[in-house]
């Protein structure tokens, strides 16, 4: 999977992901080039790096729908490390919640082409932020796992969403478009 930092004037499926300097950092990524153009509601994810008990996690977050993962950051030094480990995570998380063909229909065919970028929206910031905080609540008080704290990130409303949660936008996105 080609990784490139252009301008996407073609038709073809791109992926987008947006790293907080924290995480670019750990992945070894020196520079983060802005990138602003259009793409699919699933094409735009948000990465970003916090602890919890002294243990590294990242919070995984797209920006139409503000569905999450988050996935343990141990093991991951580089961009192919985050890439395969992030979008496995994914598609379990996305099983649990049965909207695994969003996977294969949406999110797959856009990772052939990879730009890498620096974040450009403070709002998701803003309510990834609010999600981390309720990670690092739900990780170090309750021992929850990374897949339940992902599970319960997509049942709570945010204001983003206009009091709707993760969960339910992508179910009503999936409704729309089959």
């Amino acid at each position: 999977m080609p990784l490139r930092n252009s301008n996407n004037s073609g038709k073809q499926p791109i992926m987008i992901l947006r790293f907080t300097r924290k995480l670019s950092q750990k992945l070894r990524i020196n520079a983060l080039q802005d990138c602003n153009y259009e793409v699919n509601p699933f094409e735009e994810w948000y990465g970003h790096l916090f602890t919890a008990n002294r243990i590294q996690y990242i919070l995984f977050t797209n920006a139409y729908s503000l569905y999450s993962i988050i996935v343990p950051g141990k093991g991951i030094i580089t961009l192919r490390d985050f890439i395969d480990l992030t979008f496995s995570w994914l598609n379990e998380v996305l099983k649990v919640d049965k909207c695994e063909m969003i996977m294969q229909k949406f999110i797959t065919p856009s990772t052939e082409i990879i730009d890498v970028c620096k974040t450009n929206n403070r709002v998701i910031l803003g309510s990834m932020n609010d999600m981390i905080n309720q990670s690092k609540f739900f990780l170090s008080e309750f021992n929850l796992s990374p897949l339940e704290v992902s599970k319960r990130l997509n049942e709570t409303p945010y204001s983003y969403l206009k009091y709707n949660n993760p969960l339910s936008i992508i179910k009503q996105f999936v409704i729309k478009e089959d």
